[in-house]
């Protein structure tokens, strides 16, 4: 289990890093934005990492993990799709072009 946690681990930095690499090389705007925000991702996750590890060791349930990565996932899906049909309804309100083609 821990060395599953840490491969995926290893594969997030290093697919986040070499992404930031590939945008500095196209000269791409705002990295200094993106550069406080990955340091405020990163110590935001020790947090996270030191909570739950006190609560799993509180409660003694590693559920717990699996419970909270479920309702992230269900809230993620809800905000997702409650702000893209806000913005279907604000182009198909606007008139703006939305993808579709007359049949003929």
């Amino acid at each position: 289990r821990q060395t599953a946690a840490a491969t995926s681990s290893f594969m997030v930095l290093f697919c986040a890093s070499m992404s930031m690499v590939q945008f500095i090389l196209l000269g791409m705007d705002g990295i200094g934005e993106a550069s406080v925000y990955a340091g405020i991702c990163f110590f935001a996750s020790i947090a996270g990492v030191v909570l739950i590890e006190r609560v799993v060791r509180k409660s003694g349930r590693v559920s717990m993990i699996v419970f909270l990565v479920t309702a992230i996932m269900a809230l993620s899906t809800v905000i997702v799709t409650c702000f893209g049909a806000l913005d279907v309804w604000t182009q198909y309100t606007g008139g703006a072009y939305m993808g579709f083609k007359l049949p003929c």
